[in-house]
């Protein structure tokens, strides 16, 4: 989880307990990890399928064969895995850099709670959720397919102020 350690008016909240517009932020995110997860399983896939290509040529094999086969498979397989667990966990240091750079704009300070994380019934609703939003039975048309990037906020902190005046 996130805190905010200022407490704005309240928004309506969607399916995630987030406002729409982080929800679709979420859900942009979720799209492309959808994606990187496809392209890592076909890789995957890629070197189960070069192993039958290139060594599975011969009617049968001795153990020792077989054993060799299996152990080069499995150290491709293993390095690609790493490869991409590494790339995405950077990947996830990439979004938080993002999203503590913006509240540090405001003097703003989020704190994470790491041990939400491996919260089984939490993700087992993050995955309900992204169930509901990726299949093609429930998939609700979105306006925001096309999204153009939010400028930095850099200015207008005095508006913020007078919204957060009239929310008091």
């Amino acid at each position: 989880r996130v805190y905010l350690s200022l407490c704005l008016c309240p928004y309506p909240q969607a399916e995630l307990g987030l406002n729409e517009h982080h929800q679709n932020e979420v859900i942009n995110y979720m799209r492309f990890a959808r994606f990187k997860r496809g392209l890592c399983l076909k890789t995957v896939d890629s070197c189960f399928q070069d192993l039958k290509d290139s060594r599975l040529v011969e009617e049968t094999f001795t153990v020792d064969e077989v054993i060799d086969m299996l152990d080069g498979l499995q150290t491709v397989v293993h390095s690609e895995v790493e490869s991409e667990l590494i790339n995405t966990t950077y990947t996830n240091v990439l979004l938080l850099r993002q999203l503590f750079s913006q509240a540090e704009k405001w003097y703003l300070k989020l704190q994470t709670d790491v041990s939400e994380l491996e919260n089984r019934e939490l993700l087992e609703q993050v995955a309900e959720f992204e169930k509901s939003e990726f299949t093609s039975s429930n998939k609700k048309p979105s306006a925001d397919l096309i999204k153009p990037k939010l400028a930095p906020l850099n200015e207008g902190g005095s508006e913020l102020l007078n919204k957060v005046r009239t929310c008091l």
